[in-house]
């Protein structure tokens, strides 16, 4: 049973940066993985336009719906039977999120209508800037200098996707149900946006369930597997999962900022630091993605496998051996 947690900080961006903020936001992504902002940018009317078109789209047909599912040459639909009974998705890729907005509305709406489009763009467009700049924050807190010396040569190729998430109630609701189960993101970081109805849960390093509440003009930020490779593990990427405790839908925006496929993620000389030991071996973006895929069973985003296991270096074995 999850408790809720209060001590996750809120970071106030429209306020100068002070050291004991930027002190507070370090701690709680290397001991949490997750944080809150406020004064983001992001309008309350602008979110619920997006719920609004959402909820038409997650009410068509199944049948139309498929069009842009797993088999289609889009793929911009995730359907309730691949990551749970209860979950399913429209992804809206970059760099130009207009378009690929427009690809998958022109086959799920017969009359040619671009509001949805318009709408995904400037919501898309406002996200990458806030994770460009949220990123650049986190790296200032991992030391003095690292987002000077490394934003613009490691992450200034970055890209960015939304996945706008619909949950829906089971029939008969006995206790909670995981809608999504324990999972990683597989982002440099995550920036959520849920509604009121809540449900989002993060591990604690304890193995414990907290409760992230949902809070008005509040949105969520977590840190990604990439990012806990490349800080050499100064970042936590928190194990987190959906909960459905009301007989209602849920509904949330996930947009993941996120490294070019081609990157080699190997953690700077400069983040390990002098007499530690780096943590990771050197790999590729895509090739970790590729390995998670393979590892889910043909469950999407489900983990049994985290980017440790995929490139972290194994102590060596301790020699026993009786003199």
């Amino acid at each position: 049973m999850a408790k809720s947690y209060a001590d996750i900080p809120i970071l106030d961006l429209s306020q100068p940066l002070q050291p004991s903020s930027l002190s507070s936001l370090y701690k709680a992504s290397k001991d949490w993985g997750f944080f809150h902002i406020i004064n983001h940018g992001i309008s309350k009317d602008l979110c619920s336009q997006i719920q609004s078109l959402s909820k038409h789209i997650f009410s068509l047909s199944l049948d139309t719906k498929l069009r842009l599912g797993p088999l289609s040459s889009l793929k911009s639909y995730t359907p309730h039977f691949i990551a749970s009974p209860f979950f399913e998705s429209l992804r809206v890729n970059g760099p130009i999120f207009y378009v690929s907005a427009n690809s998958s509305a022109e086959i799920l709406f017969d009359k040619k209508d671009s509001k949805f489009s318009v709408i995904m763009q400037e919501y898309c467009s406002k996200m990458e800037d806030l994770s460009k700049r949220i990123l650049k924050l986190v790296l200032m807190g991992i030391g003095d200098g690292i987002e000077k010396k490394f934003y613009d040569y490691e992450f200034k190729k970055c890209h960015g996707h939304l996945r706008i998430n619909n949950y829906s109630a089971p029939e008969i609701m006995e206790d909670e149900v995981e809608g999504l189960g324990m999972h990683t993101d597989m982002s440099c970081i995550t920036i959520l946006y849920q509604d009121e109805i809540g449900g989002l849960q993060v591990r604690s390093n304890e193995g414990e369930w907290i409760d992230i509440c949902p809070t008005e003009g509040t949105l969520v930020v977590n840190i990604g597997d990439m990012l806990q490779a490349w800080s050499n593990d100064k970042l936590r990427s928190s194990e987190h999962r959906v909960v459905l405790k009301h007989h209602v839908n849920r509904f949330s925006l996930a947009f993941f900022w996120c490294f070019e496929d081609d990157k080699v993620i190997l953690a700077p000389d400069e983040v390990v630091g002098d007499g530690n030991k780096r943590k990771y071996k050197p790999f590729v973006y895509l090739d970790y993605l590729k390995f998670r895929e393979n590892n889910e069973k043909g469950r999407f985003d489900k983990v049994g496998f985290t980017v440790r296991d995929f490139a972290g270096i194994k102590a060596p074995a301790v020699n026993r051996c009786k003199s």
